[in-house]
């Protein structure tokens, strides 16, 4: 007799005796957080004299009435005690491992006690030590960051039809269970504003952090991002489609002068400056009014994140789009939501939320029917502001277009010309132009506003909140438009461009980086976690030719500002950290502003925006926008000689929908880059010409998914060896 026909001839043979087997008892099953879920075996990092955190969860005994404990070897002669399990999903330490030699591991090891049965589990955590580095230090936030998001979700049932589904969230919707708390904070739960999107950026968060829902079992974030996306397509709404009517033609619309400033009144430039045309090829609306119908996937309706009433579905809709863009599952189907969402795959539903922004564009543009003067009101172009075709706002654009840009290069999806075309109208309308001092023919000096962007309308007349989420929001905008660096005899073209927008702006933002924070987000962009998050998306975003230009330096045309009149905006370290530049780049910033229980909170000008900075700090610590990319890319160097090439073998592990690579080379530090290849696997033979012995030489990776590269990897730095 088999054991399971046994078994059922026991229970039969119980029920007819009157009495109750016990339940069979369940060994533990203890998970560890891994660093790398595809690569259980990749160690997390510590260094000297940090306290690191070692994540685990025991969910198979959820509901079990027995009674455990849990107890963690680290793996270098010290252990905790036995500690009984009160919360399943959290069964994590911290640990100093004493040492300083980089390379040396440990293996952790956390083990689960039934102490009912005696029946026990465990799985270990694999640790290494490194030297204390920038790169060190974000591992480790990242790390803090990650497990307290896991900490204060909250998690749950619902039934759909027959199904039960999981779900859960960091939100205090009327209903909702609420956060779970940390040292008796959850401050990553939203409790008045924005109630749906804080479970979009959480996913978000440890989606680029190579976390899935769709992941490895053994991953305890693997549930933590499933049950998030469940609960967060439950708050998407459908609505009918219905024809949408532009009223000019963006390729007139939009123009500067050659002088560059000021612009006064349309359609004159102050003499003896001429028009310049920014969009002369558009082609979207010649012969206004033009109708369109914005319906990609023709099921007749699009979709608007207003599920938690709030109203301002334009604001949350491009976190929506990016988080599920960021689950790197097209296919992924919801297992929630209303009628229009229920059952559909991810990239139907992105498909729907690229509609509802493609609608809820401004239609109308006032300067030209009016001859109004450029920037003076919120009705100046194809911006969004936070309902459907209410207005412009630059606050709220940059989450339409960063939606936009997920969706077209991670998911594929095609945005409808207009779109672009009509929203450069908004973008050369809202740039400053008329704040430089003094008048001249170089506006750029210190206090200058020239370039900044404002938030209804230029910064000239509309400021509130200050210029530095806006100003980078105009740079999103315009890699969504296909806008980016051009040249400029300040950087060392031969030529400067009549097109200077992304120039402009980024000269503003840099004048201003190492802006002393304690003037608050208001006057400093490292003060401003809001702006920086925008601020880095812009910079990994940055399109030059039609190509995916991620930008390392933030450069300006102002002399005397930076050495070289540049600086590594993510990787800068003042003198206090061990650098030589002017102040911290954005990385030693989150780093140092991080909680010791792993959260961020607080460095915002506005209070509703506080909740978010724990994700959008894991997100711009990953140095990436809406999908997890490379970030192990090795190379190895060997000498030419005797007929043979110099040549240097790069590997990595592969990406998550990634179906080729690009694979670009430099000869300086942190590029620019050219590329040199192309590789269907992960792996690449760089033996092309110009390589030479004894050089060192930079690589970076892009992942090509749909036909477009999404991110850039880190650099690999690798010296050919000389002959012996």
């Amino acid at each position: 007799m088999t054991h399971l026909h046994f078994r059922r001839a026991l229970l039969v043979t119980a029920a007819l005796a009157g009495f109750t087997l016990p339940a069979l008892a369940i060994a533990p099953v203890p998970l560890t957080v891994p660093w790398i879920p595809t690569n259980p075996s990749s160690p997390h990092t510590t260094y000297p004299t940090a306290n690191i955190i070692l994540g685990a969860t025991v969910p198979n005994i959820v509901g079990s009435t027995d009674s455990f404990t849990f107890q963690w070897d680290f793996g270098d002669g010290n252990a905790t005690a036995p500690v009984a399990v009160t919360n399943p999903y959290d069964i994590s330490t911290t640990h100093v491992y004493a040492g300083s030699t980089a390379g040396q591991t440990w293996t952790a090891r956390v083990t689960v006690n039934d102490t009912t049965t005696n029946q026990s589990g465990s799985a270990t955590y694999p640790v290494i030590m490194e030297a204390n580095t920038l790169t060190s230090r974000v591992n480790v936030a990242i790390d803090f960051g990650l497990w307290y998001m896991h900490q204060t979700e909250w998690r749950s049932t619902t039934s759909v039809g027959s199904s039960t589904v999981n779900w859960g969230g960091w939100d205090y919707l009327s209903g909702s269970p609420g956060c779970p708390t940390v040292n008796g904070n959850a401050y990553d739960c939203d409790n008045q504003y924005y109630a749906s999107v804080i479970d979009a950026s959480n996913v978000q968060a440890f989606e680029v952090s190579g976390h899935y829902g769709n992941g490895p079992a053994t991953d305890p974030f693997t549930d933590d991002v499933a049950r998030g996306l469940n609960r967060m397509v439950s708050f998407l709404q459908s609505n009918t489609v219905v024809p949408d009517t532009y009223n000019y033609n963006p390729a007139t619309a939009n123009y500067g002068c050659t002088s560059g400033y000021p612009t006064t009144q349309y359609p004159t430039c102050q003499p003896p400056a001429t028009q310049v045309f920014y969009n002369p090829n558009a082609t979207s609306c010649t012969n206004p009014p033009c109708t369109f119908t914005f319906d990609g996937n023709a099921n007749g309706y699009y979709l608007l994140a207003t599920g938690d009433n709030v109203g301002r579905p334009m604001y949350e809709g491009g976190q929506f789009i990016d988080a599920l863009v960021a689950s790197a599952n097209p296919s992924g189907v919801a297992p929630t939501g209303g009628t229009a969402v229920l059952g559909q795959t991810y990239k139907n539903i992105v498909q729907d939320l690229v509609d509802g922004v493609s609608y809820c564009q401004y239609n109308y543009d006032y300067d030209v029917s009016q001859g109004t003067s450029r920037g003076v009101d919120q009705y100046q172009g194809g911006g969004w502001w936070y309902s459907c075709q209410q207005g412009d706002d630059n606050s709220v654009s940059q989450w339409a277009a960063i939606g936009n840009i997920a969706a077209n290069r991670g998911f594929g999806l095609t945005i409808p010309p207009i779109v672009p075309d009509a929203n450069q109208v908004w973008v050369t309308d809202s740039q400053d132009v008329q704040n430089a001092t003094p008048a001249g023919p170089d506006p750029f000096a210190a206090g200058d506003d020239y370039g900044a962007f404002g938030y209804n309308g230029s910064l000239y007349y509309s400021d509130a909140w200050g210029p530095f989420a806006v100003t980078p929001s105009g740079l999103v905008q315009m890699a969504m438009d296909g806008v980016g660096r051009t040249p400029n005899t300040a950087f060392g073209d031969s030529t400067t461009a009549p097109d200077q927008r992304w120039n402009n702006a980024e000269t503003f933002y840099a004048d201003n980086f190492c802006n002393a924070v304690s003037g608050g987000a208001y006057s400093a962009p490292l003060a401003y976690a809001y702006g920086m998050f925008s601020f880095t998306k812009a910079m990994l975003l940055q399109v030059e030719n039609g190509t995916l230009t991620p930008i390392t330096y933030l450069r300006t045309q102002t002399p005397g500002v930076f050495t070289n009149n540049q600086i590594d905006w993510y990787g800068a370290l003042s003198a206090a950290n061990g650098g030589t530049d002017p102040c911290d780049g954005v990385a030693q910033v989150i780093v140092s502003r991080q909680a010791s229980d792993g959260h961020w909170y607080g460095d915002n000008y506005y209070y509703a925006q506080n909740p978010f900075e724990t994700a959008w700090s894991l997100i711009m610590l990953n140095k990436t926008v809406f999908t997890a990319c490379v970030n192990n890319l090795y190379g190895r160097g060997a000498a030419g000689g005797g007929g043979k090439k110099p040549r240097i073998d790069l590997t990595w592990s592969a990406q998550q929908g990634a179906t080729s690579y690009n694979i670009l080379r430099g000869t300086t530090n942190n590029g620019p880059y050219t590329k040199v290849g192309t590789s269907n696997g992960s792996a690449f033979l760089d033996n092309t010409s110009g390589l030479v012995n004894g050089d060192t030489y930079y690589y970076v990776i892009q992942p090509i998914i749909n036909g477009a590269e999404v991110c850039q990897s880190n650099q690999a730095t690798v010296t050919i060896p000389k002959p012996r």
